[in-house]
C-alpha cells in the first residue's frame, strides 16, 4: 500500500513539475503580449472618464477636444480651430493636429464621444509598447527587455498620458518607432528602413516639434559609426530632408495663421514661451525640480535604484550607444524647454525620457535578478538582498503608480467648470459671443503665457474671448464688448472685485452667481 502511495505521489509531482515547466515556457514565449495586455487592461477604466478627470491637464484636453469638435463638420486639417478666437473663425497656430483629426473622423461615424479620443490614444499606446519592446530587444538581452517593457507599462507618466485626450500618446508612438527603425537601419542600411525611419521622425516632429531632439541622437549614432564621412552620404541627406521639411512647411504655415488671426499655442510665435535661459540654468532649484518630477512621474520613486544600476552597466560596457546618447541628449532637451520642463504643469515634456529610463531600469532589474545561480535553494533565493531589492522596487513602483492613478487621475478637478458650462449652454444663445475670465495671466515673470481657459468654451460649445487675470479692467472688457461680446463668464468669485463697479453699471447677473463658481453677466443694451 505504501508503495502505491509513493508512486502516486511521484506521478503527481511529475505532473506538477511538467505543468510548471509548460507554464514557464508559455509565459516566456508570450510574456511581451501578456505584459502589453496587462498594460491595456489597467488603462481601460480611464477611457470611460470625462475630460474633467485629468490632473493638471484639463485645459489641454479641452483645447484638443474642441479642435476635434470643430473638425467634425468638414473642418480642414490645415486650419485647426479653437473656441477662444474672439469674433473670428478661431484658426490657431498649433502643432499638426493629426490626433484630433483622426478623432473627428470617428465622431462622424460613431457620434461625438470623448471616450473615442481616449481610445485612439490607447491604440497609439499599444503600438508604442510593441515598438518599444522590439527596440529594447535589439539593444539589451531578452530578460532585460521584458523588465524594461513591464516598467514602461507601469510608469506613472506612461499611465497618465497613454489615454489622455492629448497628442502625447501619438507622438510617443512615432518617436519610439523612429528610434526602432533608425536603429535597425544602422544594422542593415537599406533604403526602405531609412525611409520608414524618416517618415516616423517627420510625423513625430509634426505632432510635437519638441521631438526634433531625436535628430541629435541619430546624428551622434551615425557620427560614431561613419565619422565625418556621414556628411557625404546622399541617403542621410535624404533622411534629413524627409524628416525636417514637412515640419518646416507646417510650422511656417502655422505661424502665418497666428499673424493673420492672432491665435496661438505659442509653438513659434507669441502666446507662450517655453525656452530656457541662464535665469533657469544657473538656479539649483531648476535641476532639483527636474529630478523631483522624474523621480515621481517616470521612476515611481523606487525605479531610480535599478536605473542607476543599469546606468552603471551601460557606462562600464559603453553599450548600447542609443541608450547612452539618449541619456545625454534628454537633459540638453530639458534645458532648452526649461520653463515647462521644470514645472508640474509641464510634465508632459518629460515623456521622451520614458524609453531611455525604462531600458535603464530593465538592465538594472535584470542584473539584480541575475545575481543568484538558478539552482540556489528557494530559501536562499528569498533571502538574497538582490532579489529583495528587485521585488521591493517593483512592488513600490506599482504602489506609487496606483496611488497617483487614484489620487490624481480619478479626481474630477474641472467638474465645477463643466457644471458652469451647462448653465452657459442653457442661458446663452448659441450665436452669442462670450468672455471667459481666467486665473492665469497673459505675462508671467516677463514671459508670454498661455492664459486661455477652454473648459467653459468647450463644454458649452460657445465661442469668444479669454480674459487673463492681468486684464481685469473695465477698458479691456469694454473693448471685447465693442467687438461683439454679449456675456461675461466669471467662474471664480475672487476674480470679480476689480470689475465690480463696471459690472453693476453695465451688466445683469443671470447665472448661478460667482458664489456658486458661475457668474454669468449679460451686457445691457446700449442706446
Amino acid at each position: 500500500m505504501a508503495t502505491v502511495v509513493t508512486e502516486t505521489d511521484h506521478s503527481l509531482k511529475n505532473d506538477i513539475a511538467n505543468f510548471a515547466a509548460q507554464a514557464i515556457q508559455f509565459f516566456r514565449y508570450y510574456a511581451p503580449v501578456i505584459i502589453i495586455v496587462f498594460g491595456i487592461l489597467i488603462r481601460l477604466p480611464l477611457t470611460f472618464l470625462p475630460l474633467t478627470y485629468s490632473a493638471t491637464d484639463t485645459w489641454r484636453q479641452a483645447d484638443t477636444a474642441s479642435i476635434a469638435h470643430n473638425f467634425m463638420d468638414g473642418g480642414n486639417i490645415l486650419y485647426p480651430q479653437i473656441d477662444w478666437g474672439g469674433n473670428g473663425p478661431g484658426y490657431v497656430e498649433a502643432e499638426f493636429q493629426l490626433f484630433p483629426f483622426i478623432v473627428s473622423k470617428l465622431y462622424n461615424s460613431f457620434g461625438e464621444q470623448v471616450g473615442l479620443g481616449r481610445l485612439v490614444s490607447l491604440l497609439f499606446t499599444m503600438g508604442a509598447f510593441t515598438f518599444f519592446y522590439l527596440l529594447a530587444r535589439r539593444l539589451v538581452a531578452s530578460k532585460a527587455a521584458l523588465w524594461a517593457l513591464f516598467f514602461l507599462v507601469i510608469s506613472p507618466l506612461s499611465v497618465r498620458y497613454s489615454v489622455a485626450f492629448m497628442p502625447e500618446a501619438t507622438v510617443f508612438f512615432f518617436y519610439v518607432s523612429a528610434l526602432y527603425f533608425f536603429d535597425k537601419w544602422l544594422e542593415k542600411e537599406t533604403l526602405l528602413l531609412l525611409l520608414v525611419a524618416a517618415t516616423s521622425t517627420a510625423l513625430a516632429i509634426l505632432v510635437k516639434p519638441t521631438s526634433i531632439h531625436v535628430g541629435l541622437i541619430f546624428l551622434l549614432l551615425v557620427l560614431i559609426r561613419h565619422r565625418l564621412g556621414v556628411f557625404k552620404r546622399l541617403d542621410l541627406w535624404l533622411f534629413a530632408i524627409i524628416s525636417l521639411l514637412p515640419g518646416i512647411l507646417w510650422y511656417l504655415h502655422a505661424r502665418n495663421l497666428y499673424l493673420e488671426y492672432g491665435n496661438t499655442f505659442g509653438v513659434i510665435s507669441g502666446g507662450d514661451s517655453k525656452l530656457g535661459n541662464f535665469s533657469y540654468w544657473l538656479r539649483s532649484s531648476f535641476y532639483l525640480n527636474l529630478a523631483r518630477l522624474d523621480f515621481k512621474w517616470i521612476f515611481g520613486a523606487a525605479g531610480i535604484i535599478p536605473f542607476l544600476i543599469g546606468l552603471g552597466l551601460v557606462i562600464r560596457k559603453r553599450q548600447p550607444k542609443l541608450l547612452i546618447f539618449g541619456i545625454i541628449v534628454i537633459p540638453i532637451y530639458y534645458m532648452i524647454v526649461a520653463r515647462y520642463a521644470q514645472a508640474e504643469w509641464g510634465i508632459q515634456y518629460h515623456i521622451y525620457a520614458l524609453p531611455y529610463a525604462a531600458i535603464g531600469v530593465g538592465l538594472g532589474l535584470d542584473w539584480l535578478f541575475d545575481q543568484l545561480n538558478k539552482r540556489v535553494p528557494i530559501r536562499a533565493f528569498i533571502r538574497s538582498p538582490y532579489i529583495l531589492v528587485g521585488v521591493a522596487t517593483l512592488a513600490f513602483v506599482v504602489i506609487i503608480s496606483f496611488r497617483i492613478y487614484r489620487s490624481e487621475l480619478l479626481v474630477p478637478v474641472a467638474q465645477p467648470l463643466a457644471e458652469c458650462a451647462k448653465s452657459v449652454a442653457y442661458l446663452v444663445p448659441e450665436d452669442a459671443r462670450i468672455i471667459v475670465g481666467t486665473e492665469s495671466v497673459a505675462n508671467e515673470n516677463g514671459a508670454p503665457n498661455n492664459y486661455q481657459e477652454p473648459n467653459i468654451f468647450f463644454y458649452s460649445h460657445r465661442y469668444g474671448w479669454s480674459l487673463p487675470a492681468d486684464w481685469y479692467t473695465p477698458d479691456k472688457v469694454e473693448e471685447f464688448r465693442r467687438d461683439g461680446a454679449s456675456y461675461l463668464i466669471m467662474p471664480d468669485d475672487h476674480i470679480v472685485p476689480a470689475l465690480t463697479n463696471y459690472l453693476q453699471k453695465n451688466t445683469s447677473q443671470i447665472g448661478p452667481g460667482v458664489e456658486s463658481s458661475c457668474g454669468i453677466y449679460q451686457f445691457k443694451k446700449t442706446s
